[in-house]
């Protein structure tokens, strides 16, 4: 006959034990974030996104908004320095990346095509990760995430836009930044990768100024929040202060 104080649960366990065995069970429903298979949904959503960028390509030319970036990225791969040499009212690395393209591969435009495939097909695996991340404790979290990045095969941030620009890359950095805040958010990561995750978020200020200062705002005024309560609680997260080191990084960096 059990002792009193051991009382049974409808499963016929202590209820200790009974809450145990449930933290366990719902710990178990948590999603992995990393699977084995995840190369194919990966290379489904990278593929497919590439394929329609490459078809925008051949359809469509606007050719206004191309030809200024390509003139501008053309002036720098002479040897031009912006704002010096000729007027220049955006922040440069679109320009910079396209002009080491011009430098490396000649004045031809294919292989900008393939960099906006490259990196609409990669925008929209970002995308798809960082929802495995978000919805990795609902059930079918990788079904969802999958079914969820879908419409980014047509209206990817290349897709409609089919040229380098600005706007597109600027999304790509906050995407790689948010993913690699979560990744690192979770423990998953060494010191060194807290803050080089940290120095990400300066990154999109230096594509486009309205989205990359808002990002940043938003996301450094998030990290302090989190600080302050953490001080308050007299825990301050180590991640914390290691986003925080490498936002200060970034920004001695860049400038």
């Amino acid at each position: 006959m059990p002792a009193p104080h051991s009382k049974l649960t409808t499963e016929g366990l202590p209820a200790a034990q009974s809450l145990i065995v449930d933290q366990s069970m719902s710990a178990d429903k948590i999603v992995d974030p990393v699977s084995p298979w995840d190369w194919l949904p990966a290379l489904i959503l990278f593929s497919a996104t590439a394929l329609v960028v490459v078809w925008q390509n051949s359809r469509l030319g606007v050719l206004w908004d191309l030809s200024y970036v390509l003139e501008n990225s053309f002036r720098m791969s002479l040897g031009q320095v912006p704002y010096r040499d000729f007027p220049f009212p955006y922040p440069p690395l679109t320009f910079l990346i396209q002009a080491t393209l011009i430098k490396l591969a000649g004045r031809v435009f294919w292989h900008h095509v393939v960099y906006c495939a490259v990196m609409g097909g990669a925008a929209t695996v970002l995308t798809w990760r960082i929802l495995i991340n978000l919805l990795r404790e609902t059930t079918h979290a990788r079904l969802l995430a999958f079914c969820l990045s879908l419409p980014l095969v047509v209206l990817g941030i290349y897709c409609v836009f089919p040229h380098p620009f600005y706007d597109p890359d600027c999304t790509f950095a906050i995407l790689l930044s948010i993913l690699l805040l979560q990744h690192f958010a979770d423990g998953r990561g060494s010191l060194l990768g807290g803050v080089l995750a940290g120095m990400t978020l300066v990154i999109p200020l230096f594509i486009k100024q309205n989205t990359g200062s808002a990002f940043l705002v938003t996301t450094s005024l998030a990290l302090f929040v989190s600080a302050g309560i953490g001080a308050i609680r007299q825990r301050q997260s180590a991640i914390t202060r290691q986003y925080s080191l490498g936002l200060r990084l970034g920004f001695f960096w860049h400038f």
